[in-house]
């Protein structure tokens, strides 16, 4: 599951309908910016992440920008530089896809590929932690999950970005491998209409806080809440919506957005308002 920037927009892609001049806001904002001769990536989440100077605040800590549709959300609790084991090999290096190099970190494999980005999968949240030397957010609803598949993007210096698809599976049940997709299926459940994704995004240099990480949901979505979780994080609750803009009786799809000890946290899936809350008032 070696995903780069163009593999995970395309997967957005799919799952949306927007407007020609709307993807072509996606695919103009999806093109790394290049400073000092070097490539900028980060991953995608409902749309697109830009990495650049616009959100970036003075010293130590950084507040994220986020923004649906070109509208600013509220800002959420400060980012900050974290440390974490960085996978051995050169980030620097550039080969071409087809001759993709490997990384050795304690027998582990990671892969790196034409654009110097190291790629892991893994399968347990709580050993890629212990890989990593760092400790993140998790809840009790996570635990024996067979179906978990994650995968970490890092350029091995600025930031890295975590997913965790199938993390919290809640009451959908019969899930099957596609081995050729690398992906499962389910059914859905009477309260988890789907499973609950994690993603995880860190900052490991000053030079990354100073820059920022601004993002955006662009196509059929809005703002549905903010408010404080029971641990006192900011929280931006970002719900998809039906065509005309609203979200009848449907439960459509929610991601909750916040951050914590400077590391942000977005989870997403089809549960209602409620159980989105105390998913994150969980997360500990």
């Amino acid at each position: 599951m070696d995903i780069n920037m163009k593999d995970m927009i395309d997967r957005e892609l799919e799952r949306m309908v927007l407007s020609e001049e709307m993807k072509n806001r996606i695919r103009e904002r999806a093109v790394p910016r290049r400073r000092k001769g070097r490539l900028k990536w980060a991953a995608v989440l409902a749309a697109a992440v830009i990495l650049g100077g616009t959100g970036a605040a003075a010293g130590y800590r950084m507040l994220i920008t986020h923004s649906v549709n070109g509208e600013v959300l509220p800002a959420l609790d400060s980012m900050r530089v974290v440390q974490i084991h960085f996978p051995t090999g050169n980030p620097e290096l550039r080969v071409p896809a087809e001759q993709e190099v490997s990384a050795r970190q304690g027998g582990h494999l990671w892969t790196q590929d034409e654009y110097g980005m190291f790629h892991k999968d893994f399968h347990d949240y709580g050993e890629i932690q212990e890989e990593l030397g760092i400790h993140l957010l998790d809840t009790e609803l996570s635990e024996n999950n067979p179906c978990m598949l994650g995968h970490i993007m890092t350029d091995g210096k600025d930031f890295a970005v975590i997913t965790v698809e199938n993390y919290i599976l809640g009451d959908t049940g019969r899930y099957q491998f596609l081995e050729e997709e690398n992906r499962y299926s389910y059914e859905s459940g009477s309260v988890f209409l789907s499973p609950i994704s994690l993603t995880v995004r860190l900052v490991l240099s000053e030079e990354q806080l100073r820059q920022g990480w601004d993002w955006e949901y662009l196509g059929m979505y809005r703002l549905a809440e903010s408010y404080t979780s029971a641990q006192g994080y900011k929280v931006n609750l970002v719900e998809r919506t039906l065509e005309n803009g609203d979200t009848g009786d449907a439960v459509l799809e929610k991601n909750a957005v916040f951050a914590a000890d400077g590391i942000e946290y977005s989870l997403r899936g089809r549960v209602s308002m409620e159980t989105m809350k105390l998913i994150v008032d969980m997360m500990k």
